[in-house]
């Protein structure tokens, strides 16, 4: 009995060690009307955009993943059906999973994409400033066919009120847009450079890390995206 109760002792120990060792990302995929989006295929990713983790979302829009500990590169979302005809994709950056994270996605025909965040280096470093990407799939849709990389299927121009940028939940303000020229294999992209003041809250979700989430519309045809990206404090 003695070497019983030893046993399932052991068992429940390496269990409680084995689940301290993984984490759960979930959350609801929905449109920007909130309506639940099913089959939405969502991939983990590593700085080689290799699959490490997949999973669905129900019919809820629900979906769930069961990972290691570790800090991931980045989270793609969508249904595969819609991709390039009516939708692009939703994106995280710098997943940082070290405990259980929330993150629900919303996408439609505009993807932010490439999404970098940096403190400026001067006092009283009240902001962040985020790099993005964002493209349309109605310009796309417009030069379908021909090499996107040399068209700018990023909106013309973007101001305050067409961009939504939350830290930690909580919105912030806008201080500087300025829209940017990238080189990518031999072309040029088109970006946008944004410094927002920090909101003056603390991370509930993740006690080292702000959680920033960006909306972006296109004021030309109402084309909207969001994202997702953490930053160490």
């Amino acid at each position: 009995m003695k070497l019983f109760k030893l046993l399932i002792t052991v068992i429940l120990f390496f269990n409680y060690i084995k689940a301290q060792d993984s984490v759960k990302i979930s959350g609801y995929v929905r449109d920007f009307e909130s309506h639940p989006l099913d089959s939405v295929v969502v991939h983990l990713k590593d700085r080689n955009f290799k699959d490490l983790y997949t999973t669905y979302s129900d019919k809820w829009g629900y979906y769930e993943l069961k990972i290691p500990v570790s800090n991931y590169y980045c989270m793609y979302a969508i249904k595969e059906s819609d991709y390039g005809n009516t939708r692009l994709e939703f994106w995280a950056w710098n997943i940082p999973a070290y405990k259980n994270l929330i993150i629900s996605p919303s996408y439609n025909r505009l993807e932010v994409y490439g999404v970098n965040i940096f403190e400026p280096q001067v006092g009283p470093y009240e902001t962040y400033m985020v790099y993005f990407r964002p493209m349309s799939l109605t310009r796309a849709l417009l030069v379908k066919g021909k090499d996107l990389i040399n068209y700018n299927i990023a909106p013309d121009s973007l101001s305050e009120k067409d961009i939504d940028i939350k830290m930690n939940g909580k919105n912030t303000q806008i201080v500087n847009i300025n829209k940017v020229n990238e080189y990518a294999r031999g072309k040029t992209l088109y970006g946008y450079l944004v410094q927002f003041k920090k909101s003056n809250t603390e991370n509930l979700e993740l006690k080292n890390y702000d959680k920033i989430e960006i909306i972006v519309t296109d004021p030309e045809n109402g084309d909207r995206g969001m994202s997702v990206s953490y930053i160490k404090k």
